[in-house]
């Protein structure tokens, strides 16, 4: 039997709660994963408490994603690397101007082996240039990276409304563990191996409702 697989969170704005919802039930569904799932927490004060102790305690994200109950196996850990130590899959759902800071902090503490996947819509121009985020995280963490991207707003997918997304994933047995992860009644995946193309789709959704003034977590 393969040994189980650790999944961390790197994010837990709206939609990554949405998405640390999906993924808490989901691990607990199958036998690919281990059962605790840590979700990396940006420390804030929220009503003269800690936004960690708050989901720890409440199980809510009461700033981001207030009346939405997040299982009980996702804890929150404000400490980034003690959050991907030991972790086998990390899911990266930060806003991209902050993705090299923070790979740059986890880069000697990734498990050898480990991959990951992005859900950050939005292209890197860190280097001058403009890059895939997916690719920046390869290049920094030296690990597969796909990406998973919709159409998607996040109170819609915590409330469990029907919505659709698409991951971008090179490895077949990858994916797999990737749709087991992320698939449910309510949300469905498709797996499809055009990885740099499902990602330059999202970050141009993303562009185009900025540019007509939409201001909606996707």
């Amino acid at each position: 039997m393969s040994e189980k697989k650790r999944v961390a969170l790197v994010g837990s704005g709206n939609w990554g709660s949405a998405v640390a919802r999906i993924i808490g039930k989901n691990v607990e569904r199958y036998d690919t994963f281990e059962k605790t799932v840590p979700m990396w927490v940006f420390e804030e004060m929220v009503d003269g408490r800690k936004l960690s102790e708050i989901i720890n305690e409440e199980h809510v994200n009461t700033k981001y994603l207030p009346g939405i109950k997040l299982p009980e196996n996702v804890i929150a850990n404000p400490d980034i690397v003690e959050t991907v130590k030991g972790a086998d899959i990390l899911v990266f759902v930060v806003p991209h101007q902050f993705v090299k800071r923070i790979c740059d902090q986890i880069k000697d503490h990734v498990k050898p082996g480990a991959f990951g996947i992005s859900l950050i819509k939005g292209v890197d121009i860190s280097k001058g240039g403009l890059d895939l985020v997916s690719h920046l995280i390869e290049e920094t963490l030296k690990m597969n990276v796909s990406v998973l991207m919709g159409a998607n707003i996040a109170k819609d997918v915590a409330q469990d409304l029907f919505c659709e997304a698409t991951i971008g994933c090179s490895d077949d047995e990858k994916g797999k563990i990737l749709h087991q992860l992320f698939h449910t009644p309510f949300f469905n995946i498709n797996v499809v191996k055009d990885t740099a193309g499902v990602e330059m789709c999202g970050a141009l959704k993303k562009r185009r409702r900025r540019k007509v003034g939409m201001k909606v977590d996707v």
